[in-house]
């Protein structure tokens, strides 16, 4: 699965690389003619970037190169050389341009569309890759995306359902590709008794600049989250709206991250953009800006409170909550299993993996 992007009311598609609605306007082989059509959608794209000083250097880019694109007749070759020479220029791993992905993002897909989506997200329960509660009362949930369908909703409150009654939580997130922006702050609603802005994205059209604030809901379907210790693991491979989830909860010093630095993506988009013959592009139209620090993770990463070694994320943040957090009830035997758990968390870890002692 190709990387998701931070997507704010979008729905993500599956797309067949011969899609009937664009079955006429496909090419397996191109010739220059088509290359320069879909070249010149690609730079007219460009005229709502989110940053217009380097929207034109890319467009530059783009017909300064267009006698080398002529030449290349293979479309997912074709995709692949107009997304390296936007990234070299935009340093936004957001803008790429794609032929034929099973994956994709569209504005107004349709109902077929729409089903393969559900079926695709359904398939890979909404995103939630496990639930459960680790020995010494300790919740984790570990996140491949945030699904933009309706019924993840549900999924993130049966996730939060099963660790409700846990002493502290760990997010995984260092595998997470990110998608829908709105998904993320749904799971960051569970964090806080009242309703709080998120970051938000700051969207271009023209010369026009528009903000459409974000914050936590109101009401949600699963037992909230507050006061408690929450760890977020992070990585290289942790992207966009993950990112936005961990930015978040590190500056309103809800949550410790622990990790790598991120990615560091923060632009986002209303959705991909049609290049004809099966090709589309992604062009951030917008910017996430954090209401507390007033800018964002781009280029940088969100970057972590703790820094471990690749692989050690989980066992760092397993150890410290065992050893700072105060269960909430008195009993004897979530005691003793505290304290084996204390003793050796990487054996206490390894037993909930595999289900048997470690000898």
């Amino acid at each position: 699965m190709r990387k998701l992007s931070i997507v704010l009311s979008l729905l993500v598609v599956l797309l067949e690389p011969a899609a009937s609605a664009g079955q006429q306007n496909t090419a397996a082989s191109l010739t220059p003619a088509q290359v320069d059509e879909v070249v010149d959608h690609l730079i007219a794209g460009l005229s709502d970037y989110v940053f217009p000083d380097v929207a034109q250097r890319i467009q530059s880019e783009l017909r300064a190169h267009r006698g080398e694109y002529r030449a290349i007749n293979a479309p997912t070759a074709l995709a692949t050389r107009l997304t390296t020479d936007m990234r070299a220029v935009g340093h936004d791993k957001h803008l790429a341009v794609n032929f034929g992905e099973e994956l994709g993002v569209k504005k107004s897909p349709t109902l077929e569309e729409r089903e393969k989506a559900h079926a695709y997200d359904a398939a890979n329960g909404y995103g939630v890759r496990s639930a459960r509660r680790l020995p010494g009362n300790i919740g984790y949930i570990d996140l491949a995306y945030f699904s933009p369908d309706p019924d993840a909703g549900t999924q993130l409150a049966a996730a939060m359902q099963t660790i409700s009654g846990t002493n502290a939580l760990i997010i995984d997130l260092r595998r997470n590709g990110g998608g829908s922006g709105e998904a993320a702050g749904a799971l960051l609603s569970y964090f806080f008794e009242d309703p709080v802005e998120l970051p938000s994205p700051v969207e271009r059209k023209g010369s026009q600049t528009t903000e459409r604030q974000h914050w936590t809901m109101a009401f949600v379907t699963g037992p909230r989250f507050p006061a408690r210790p929450i760890y977020v693991l992070t990585g290289i491979h942790t992207h966009s709206a993950a990112e936005l989830c961990a930015y978040a909860l590190k500056t309103m010093h809800r949550a410790i991250v622990i990790g790598e630095h991120t990615s560091g993506e923060a632009t986002s988009a209303t959705g991909e953009i049609d290049l004809g013959y099966n090709f589309t592009a992604f062009i951030a139209n917008g910017q996430i800006i954090s209401p507390i620090t007033h800018t964002n993770w781009l280029g940088t990463g969100v970057q972590p409170d703790v820094v471990t070694v690749p692989g050690g994320e989980l066992l760092s943040a397993y150890k410290t909550a065992l050893g700072s957090v105060t269960p909430a009830i008195v009993s004897g035997d979530l005691a003793k299993e505290r304290q084996t758990a204390l003793a050796d968390p990487q054996a206490a870890l390894m037993e909930e993996v595999t289900g048997f002692p470690v000898p």
